[in-house]
């Protein structure tokens, strides 16, 4: 009894950190995104964010203009590129703080 204790305890813990690193987060996408930028923009990242809808969102990270957009919104920003892998999480807070995502930011 006491080794299937622990064999369920370790199971559960390993189940709930490969779930948690699968999926894709805002929070550190808004985190990559700050760490992209060379020059900042004097507008809080998620209201640049709620410039445009999800689906915008979306379509401009798949045609790879995000640094020219970011910048068309805010002239003073400048983006270093941001690797692929982390793509996914800045499309998540992109999509988060959107006009249409719902989430307001908070002061």
């Amino acid at each position: 009894m006491k080794n299937f204790t622990k064999f369920l305890a370790i199971t559960l813990l390993s189940i709930t950190f490969l779930s948690s690193s699968a999926s894709a987060d805002a929070f550190k996408g808004g985190r990559i995104l700050t760490n992209a930028m060379l020059k900042h923009c004097p507008m809080i990242l998620a209201d640049l964010a709620g410039s445009h809808m999800k689906a915008d969102w979306a379509k401009i990270v798949e045609e790879g203009t995000l640094a020219e957009t970011m910048h068309a919104i805010c002239p003073k920003t400048e983006l270093k590129p941001i690797p692929q892998k982390d793509m996914k999480d800045v499309l998540d807070f992109l999509q988060y703080y959107a006009r249409d995502g719902g989430a307001l930011p908070s002061c």
